[in-house]
Formats: C-alpha cells, sequence, structure tokens
C-alpha cells in the first residue's frame, strides 16, 4: 500500500492548491517600506482547480482474484465485514501468489470478472458488498486526514455495456486491428497497445478512453490531470496517443502528474500495513513523547492534537521530496523534532500563537518603521514577501515541495527574529510593533500549512 499512501498526498497538494491562496496587498502593506520593496496594486494569488475526483480502480481482472482468494481462503461474509480492507488485500496477494505456479487460478479469475461484465446478478451483488466496505473504509481514511473529494467516480461506471459507442467509434475509424489470438489492439508508436481482449472483456485503457470523454462531455475542461505514480507513464502515453487518433481536440490537454514511490513503509514492528494503520502509529508516538515532554501544554486525556502531529508528520516528510523522486521510508526522519520536519512548522505556529496570548501587548494596526531598524526584521519581511511567488511557482510545477522548503525557511527566521525581539514587557509602542511583525508571520505559516493540509495547532 505504499503506492496508496503517495498517490493520496499527491492528490493532496491539489486538493490543497484548489483552496484560494490569497496574500492581499493590505497583508504586507505596512511591512515593504522595511523591506525596500515596493508595493504592487495588487499581491493576491488565487488558484481554483474546478474538479478534484476520486476515481476507484474497482473493475478488471483483480476483483476475479480477489473473488478466487476469498473463495480459497473461505472467508465468510460477515469475516470480511469485521477487517474489510486487510481480508480482500490478503485474498488479492494469495490468489497471486497461487496464479504464480497454477495457471488454472488466473483462468478462474478471467472467468469470474467475464461474469462481472456480462451482469451476472449474484456476482454483481458480492462485487457490491465489497466496493461499499472498501469505499467506506476509505472515506474514513480521508476524514481522519481532512481530505474532501468533488466527486467520488468508478471505473465500473464504464463497463462493457456502457462503452459499446466507443468501441463502436475505434472500430469505424479502423483504429482497432484483430489480432489472430482473438484481441483487438489500437498501434500507438510502433506498439501494439491492447484495447479489448480475446475474450471480450474490456481493459483498464479502454475504460479510461470512455472515462476521458464523459469527463470532457460533463466539464468541459481546460486541463485534466491524473495524479498517478510513475510506472503508468506508458499507460497514459497510450490513452493520449488513441484520443489523438480518434481526432479528440482535446486530447492534449490531459497530463499526466507522475509521483515517486515510497519504499519501506511498514509499521517499526516490520509488518507491512495500510495508510491508517501508520496514522495510528505515529499518533501513539506522538502520545508518548507528549507524555515525557516538560512543554506540553494540552492535556493527553483526547488524542487529537497527538492524531494531527502524527498526520503533520507523515504529510510533510512525503511532500518535502521532490515529486517524482522514489525514496526510503524512515520513521526517525518522519518523526524527528529536531531540523525540517512537520513538527518544526506545528511547534513554529504554536509558540507564535503563545507568544500573542501571554505577551500583555495588542498588536498594533499599522506600522512604524523607524520601530523595527533590526537587520532580523529585514530579513522577516523579505521572506514573508515572497509567499505569494512561492504559491505560483508550487501551483507551475506542481510541486509542493517549494512551498514546504519556504515555510521551513520562514520558521528559520520567525525563530531567529523571536531571539531577538521581545514583546513582553517592553514598551507599549514598540512591543505593539512587534506583535504585528509576528501575527502576520503566523497569518502566512498559518496559510502556507492549510495549503499543504495541514491543521495549525495553536498548543501543543
Amino acid at each position: 500500500m505504499t503506492v496508496k499512501l503517495k498517490l493520496y498526498l499527491g492528490r493532496k497538494i491539489l486538493d490543497s492548491l484548489k483552496k484560494k491562496a490569497t496574500i492581499t496587498a493590505v497583508d504586507l502593506k505596512p511591512f515593504f517600506e522595511i523591506s525596500g520593496g515596493k508595493q504592487t496594486k495588487d499581491i493576491q494569488m488565487c488558484i481554483s482547480l474546478t474538479k478534484l475526483e476520486n476515481y476507484f480502480g474497482d473493475w478488471g481482472t483483480q476483483f476475479g482474484l480477489i473473488k478466487v482468494g476469498v473463495e480459497e481462503l473461505k472467508y465468510s461474509n460477515e469475516d470480511i465485514k469485521q477487517n474489510p480492507l486487510q481480508l480482500l488485500y490478503e485474498s488479492y496477494v494469495y490468489a497471486n501468489k497461487l496464479a504464480a505456479s497454477d495457471s488454472s487460478i488466473t483462468e478462474r479469475a478471467r472467468l469470474e470478472f467475464a461474469k462481472l461484465e456480462s451482469g451476472s446478478p449474484e456476482d454483481i451483488k458480492h462485487w457490491k458488498t465489497y466496493i461499499n466496505y472498501t469505499i467506506s473504509e476509505l472515506k474514513f481514511m480521508y476524514s481522519r486526514l481532512g481530505v474532501q473529494f468533488d466527486e467520488y467516480n468508478y471505473e465500473s461506471m464504464y463497463n462493457a455495456k456502457h462503452i459499446s459507442d466507443v468501441l463502436t467509434k475505434l472500430e469505424k475509424m479502423k483504429i482497432l486491428k484483430s489480432t489472430p489470438d482473438g484481441k483487438q489492439v489500437a498501434k500507438v508508436r510502433d506498439r501494439d497497445i491492447t484495447v479489448v481482449k480475446s475474450d471480450g472483456t474490456t481493459l483498464y485503457l479502454t475504460r479510461d478512453i470512455a472515462a476521458a470523454i464523459d469527463r470532457f462531455r460533463k466539464y468541459q475542461f481546460d486541463k485534466m490531470y491524473y495524479v498517478v505514480e510513475n510506472g503508468q507513464n506508458d499507460h497514459f502515453n497510450a490513452l493520449k496517443g488513441i484520443l489523438h487518433q480518434m481526432d479528440i481536440p482535446w486530447a492534449d490537454r490531459i497530463k499526466h502528474i507522475k509521483f515517486g514511490r515510497i519504499h519501506g513503509m511498514s509499521t517499526r514492528k516490520g509488518k507491512v500495513v495500510f495508510l491508517n494503520d501508520i496514522l495510528d502509529e505515529t499518533r501513539d508516538l506522538m502520545v508518548k513523547r507528549q507524555l515525557a515532554s516538560p512543554t506540553t501544554k494540552v492535556p493527553i486525556s483526547s488524542t487529537d492534537t497527538s492524531d494531527i502531529l502524527g498526520i503533520s508528520c507523515v504529510i510533510i516528510n512525503d511532500l518535502k521530496q521532490r515529486r517524482q523522486k522514489d525514496y526510503n521510508f524512515s520513521w526517525d526522519r518522519a518523526l524527528q523534532v529536531q531540523g525540517d520536519s512537520g513538527i518544526k512548522l506545528q511547534y513554529t505556529h504554536c509558540r507564535l500563537y503563545n507568544l500573542e496570548k501571554n505577551s500583555g501587548a495588542v498588536a498594533a494596526t499599522s506600522c512604524i518603521p523607524d520601530l523595527l531598524p533590526e537587520n532580523v526584521v529585514t530579513d522577516l519581511v523579505k521572506e514573508l514577501g515572497r509567499f505569494h511567488d512561492i504559491i505560483y511557482q508550487a501551483e507551475e510545477q506542481l510541486e509542493a515541495c517549494i512551498l514546504v522548503t519556504y515555510l521551513f525557511h520562514l520558521c528559520n527566521h520567525i525563530n531567529k527574529a523571536l531571539k531577538t525581539l521581545k514583546v513582553k514587557n517592553q514598551e507599549p509602542e514598540l512591543a505593539s510593533q512587534r506583535l504585528l511583525l509576528f501575527n502576520t508571520s503566523r497569518s502566512i505559516l498559518n496559510e502556507g500549512m492549510i495549503i499543504l493540509g495541514l491543521k495549525p495547532l495553536n498548543e501543543m
């Protein structure tokens, strides 16, 4: 399930970019004179994606393998209901293991999927049960992570009965050719790409052609991003190639957003697990650290704060990497207190919140540059002024790490300023000016964290 984690995080940055990330001229106007910069007419950056769709791969021969695995392991419906994702996953792995040495297992799986494609009522009933269990579990995980999709769509929406028009068009345009073994193939870059199998069942590619056409009909999109791992590059080249041959005018609007794999993603005991298990373990480790820390400010009777800290660690550990880079997961790096991590962002945000809470000062509404002559102020303001450019770069390159790296640098500037610029027990006008600077810093940090999908904490 390592790819599933990366897939989720890939979707998450797009979901984050869907939200408006805005700095208006009002936010930074008081500080332009300090930094030596010139105020632009409107410092505002808005990023908006029309729709974020979670497309479930709920159709194909793999469901035949799951059915065979369930039968071979003799799992009952009640067994699966109690632990759906784990048991269905085990069934799939077991069936694949059997198929490696027994070709009859693969044939059984093909026959099971053929029954699904033909609309067998009993098989459709089992399939729907498995799918509903899976979707329920995934939605629970998404809600825990604060992820919201605009739509949930399914590969099964484009089964054989629903894509006959697409196949007819491919045949009429002479894109499909028959092979001696009965397959229907299309030529893409001098390669024969299977579109319909010899038993008449469809493939993921066939359904993706129908899905792309359906999405354009519904949304008339300017761009359609597929957030899928690097290994699917050939698939999307084939998809675009066939759409071009069909004279689809918007074929070039499709873009494959690739991402690398996370290797070694397991619990600390070495067991390969699902994302929820990883999040549970990070939460439990955060609870232990909070109990051991003399500076913990929240009651540990509730694990909500620990869960947020754990999720922050997992997300930031991933998003600080280059999107297409494969890397090895390390618990020590993900959960480090020192250095660049999700804890660093949360800690800095909490520190700024508590500064205002405990300082006894009231933030000024306008800046008096003469009261803020320190070099650390100039450095911090310049860093704040880069935020809208950073958001633009992250969106333009679809690289979350650009924003993550910026927030780490911002935290360094904030913490350096906090060491130099005291607020509590200072002359009121000076204290209010410094608090204005730190409140603005907290606002920018907060916005950046939210864009990345984090829930900024005030106390930890």
